[in-house]
């Protein structure tokens, strides 16, 4: 994608917004992008031929960003699961942006959650030890990487699974939404069912009630969520912004791939997305 081309992008936006933070972040301001569901491990796709395989379309997603002007680019991405970090592995060099990375339901063995610890080796641990879940603080915001997907690649999600691991996750979770920083981020892959019900594709019944109740008590600023491979969509959970972000891999119904760019700045969480693909 030459430079003409990801402005053309940014002219075709789909959904933008903006989230007041309980605090201004003052000089903290800065921006990041939330990409969801590379699927590296994906030959190419009908219709997408062009933007190639599974791993380039990820890699056209950090051109894109690396493409932006400087005010606007990135300084890290939330990667929201299903990234098949086998077939990424060889080609990390090329990830030129810092990347905070949750398993999916493709990550859902031992064996792969090994591999995308090693990958990001500056995440994935508590008390010094690995785990599936974590959180970082970025010029005084807190991000939480929660892990929803358990064992077997089941597309429904899993707070408690015997391969999450160490248990205590949903201890962690309240606590980590009790830290003393005034925003939070939340990040995870499967995403809650806002009304609780039992459904495919969503949190299951009872971790979907539990984790609404969390965040309408906490009100943390934002949470991100991938997994639906349809385009990006946002609603509310108490006082919070819920983000559905699209894939940048491939999408139902022939929608465009793309990404979520988001902006904190003077008290505000600012949100875009912005397209690098279109079916042909």
């Amino acid at each position: 994608m030459n430079r003409r081309q990801f402005i053309g992008c940014l002219a075709g936006t789909a959904i933008a917004s903006t989230v007041s933070l309980k605090a201004s972040c003052g000089d903290g301001s800065f921006c990041f992008a939330v990409v969801a569901d590379p699927h590296c491990a994906d030959a190419a796709t009908k219709g997408l031929e062009a933007y190639g395989d599974g791993v380039n379309r990820f890699l056209n997603t950090i051109k894109a960003m690396e493409a932006m002007p400087t005010a606007d680019k990135p300084e890290f991405i939330l990667l929201a699961g299903d990234v098949h970090p086998d077939a990424i592995k060889p080609r990390m060099a090329e990830v030129t942006i810092p990347v905070h990375a949750t398993p999916g339901n493709h990550e859902s063995t031992r064996e792969k959650r090994a591999l995308l610890r090693s990958l990001f080796p500056g995440d994935f641990t508590r008390n010094g030890k690995p785990s599936d879940y974590y959180s970082f603080i970025h010029k005084g915001v807190r991000f939480i990487a929660v892990c929803d997907a358990g064992a077997g690649g089941d597309h429904v999600g899993h707070l408690c699974s015997e391969i999450i691991e160490p248990p205590g996750q949903c201890e962690w979770l309240e606590g980590e939404l009790r830290a003393p920083e005034s925003m939070k981020i939340v990040f995870a892959h499967i995403p809650t069912d806002r009304e609780g019900r039992d459904r495919d594709m969503r949190l299951n019944r009872n971790d979907s009630r539990w984790f609404n109740a969390l965040i309408k008590k906490t009100q943390p600023l934002a949470v991100f969520f991938g997994h639906l491979h349809q385009p990006t969509s946002s609603y509310t959970i108490g006082g919070t912004r819920v983000f559905q972000v699209r894939s940048c891999g491939w999408n139902f119904d022939k929608a465009p791939i793309g990404f979520l760019h988001c902006r904190v700045k003077e008290g505000k969480l600012e949100t875009r997305e912005i397209m690098t693909g279109e079916y042909k």
